[in-house]
Formats: C-alpha cells, structure tokens, sequence
C-alpha cells in the first residue's frame, strides 16, 4: 500500500547552485558542505555509471558540469545507473549518502519502464517511490525510482550514512534502471559533482565534489561503453536493457554471428567504427557509421553475418568497436568469441 505521505516530484532548480556558490565565495559563514557517498555499492565505471549530471544550462540549452552533453534540459539531479534489469532484479540496494532524519516517504508505484503510453500513469509521479532525507545544515537529500516495496524507512526515522533505505528499482519516470540522486541546499538544488562551480558555468577541470570516499574515482566519463557481446541474430535495445541476451552467444551450428555494443555519452561528430575479425586474422565485416549530427545519451548498434556455405571456421572471433572525433581516437572496445 502506498504510503500516505507523498514525495515531492523532482524540480527542476538549476539556477539554485546561487546559494552553495554564496556559501563557497564566502557569504554563508558558518554552513558546512555536505559529506556524501554514493547511494549505490558500486565501482564507478565497472559496475555502476553516471548516465546523466545535473543540468547547469541556461534556458533552452543544457550542459552536465563538465561542458558536456550527459544531461538534459531541467535534470535536477544524478543519475547513477546499473547495467541492466537483470542486475536490477537480482536485488541493488540503495543506501543513505549521509547520516539524517528521513523526511518523506511514497512506495506503491508499479515498476515499469517508461513509454509514451504510460508518461499519463505517472504524471505527479515521476520520482517513483523515493525517499527525502533532511541532514544538517539546510540539507537535503532524494532518492527516486526504487523498487515498488522496497523502501525500509519510514518519515522521522534516523538513518546513518550507507543504512539500506530501498532497492533500485523503475518507478516513474524512468527509461533505464538506476537511482536519481538529488542534493539541495536550503531548497535549491546542489551539483554534488561540482559545488563550487558558479550558476550556469562549466569546467573541464574537475573540482572539489560532495563526495568523500578516498576510494573512488570520480573521474568525468563520456563514450561509455556500457553493454556488448556476441549473439546469434539481430538484436533490440529493449533485449539489450533486459540482459538476458547469454542464451543467444552463437555457437559453431548458429546461422548468423552479430556482435552489439550500447554506448553512453556519445558527443556530436563522433564516428564509430565496428568490426569482426575472423580466425584468420582478416574482418569478415566492418561498418564505419556517419559522424553524429548531435549528442546522444544512449545509443545502440550491431554489425553481423550469416553462416557461409561452407561453415564457420574454427577458432577466435574477434569485434573491435571504436569511436574518434576527427582524427582523433576516444574510445575503443575489445571482446571475443571462440568455437
């Protein structure tokens, strides 16, 4: 049963870092940063990612704090993702990024990915189920898009820094399974990634973050390779989300060897390159794709073949995927397959 106190929707307050920016400049004296860690327990770039930043833009343009394009207009928060739904229904628990009294609480939105027919069924729910977190100082912590049944906590329980408070999950508004972490300062949304950075500014150099794990690495990424593989016949991105794809690896009898990679973060005039190559060394199939005429969150591609007449050679099939902007390599990825 959903509970009777109801989460407040995500706002969109970009220009809100005005006041953290008083505060770092000098004009909020005695107020204290915010000590965070992720809500995930995960590894930055290996098994959880950072799929959108919050939105430091002005009007009609968006920009993550890095200059790049790993938002979208209005996104008040961060996004950190896990690489399927399989791994989401094996259970990813969300935890407290800081010690606090637990604000708000809704539970009881069905998880299901998001379409255009179902945009209507979660309208004044688009956080999903999710927690508000009150810490010190003016501030505030949210966590949406959990596990419908999931959450643990209840309003004026206390909770401490990494206390489980639900399960990644896909209520709301959501198109991929993650958590959607928002920070706010005094109301106004805070960039945990670059507090310091000036309303509406960006920088390629990374700053001081909220986050104070001595262990991680928080290290701007683009050009994410998220998932690839090898299958035996054309695939969607929608199998790709669902992770279900080990029961299609191609063996010496399949019709067909189609190599898939989905990738993140892709910026405008990169150009990407996919291959196979065979046992003997040689592609048996390559594609280089146009220069991209705009950014893109998340993009899908496979290249394949069919079995020749004469059958599949034994050995090491190889697929090399790459990306450059110009000249200029980005990204590349490696992986293989053996009859």
């Amino acid at each position: 049963m959903a509970s009777s106190v109801i989460i407040q929707t995500q706002t969109f307050l970009t220009a809100g870092m005005v006041l953290l920016w008083s505060w770092v400049s000098g004009g909020q004296g005695s107020a204290e940063p915010l000590h965070l860690r992720l809500p995930l327990e995960c590894t930055l770039g290996a098994d959880c990612f950072v799929q959108n930043y919050v939105d430091n833009g002005s009007g009609s343009d968006y920009r993550d704090y890095h200059c790049g394009a790993m938002t979208y207009q209005g996104h008040d928060g961060t996004d950190f993702r896990i690489p399927s739904i399989k791994v989401q229904k094996q259970g990813v628990p969300v935890m407290a990024t800081a010690d606090g009294k637990v604000k708000a609480v809704r539970d009881g939105v069905p998880d299901a990915l998001l379409t255009s027919a179902t945009k209507a069924d979660v309208a004044g729910e688009e956080c999903g189920n999710g927690v508000i977190i009150d810490h010190k100082d003016g501030w505030q912590t949210q966590y949406c898009h959990m596990a419908q049944g999931s959450i643990t906590v209840k309003p004026g329980n206390r909770v401490a820094r990494g206390s489980i408070i639900g399960r990644v999950g896909l209520s709301g508004a959501t198109e991929f399974p993650h958590v959607h972490l928002t920070v706010r300062h005094n109301g106004e949304v805070v960039d945990p990634f670059a507090p310091s950075l000036a309303p509406g500014s960006c920088s390629e150099k990374q700053g001081p973050t909220l986050f104070d794990d001595k262990d991680l690495i928080f290290e701007y990424r683009d050009r994410i390779v998220l998932n690839f593989g090898f299958v035996d016949g054309p695939v969607s991105g929608d199998e790709i989300e669902q992770g279900e794809l080990k029961s299609r690896v191609p063996d010496h009898d399949s019709d067909a060897i189609v190599a898939y990679v989905r990738v993140m973060g892709l910026k405008k005039g990169d150009a990407q390159t996919f291959a196979i190559i065979g046992p003997d060394g040689e592609p048996i199939v390559k594609r280089v794709f146009e220069p991209l005429a705009g950014p893109k969150a998340q993009n899908s591609i496979y290249i394949g073949l069919k079995k020749p007449k004469e059958g599949w050679k034994l050995g090491i099939y190889s697929a090399i995927y790459s990306i450059s902007e110009g000249n200029l390599p980005k990204a590349n990825k490696w992986f293989f397959l053996q009859f």
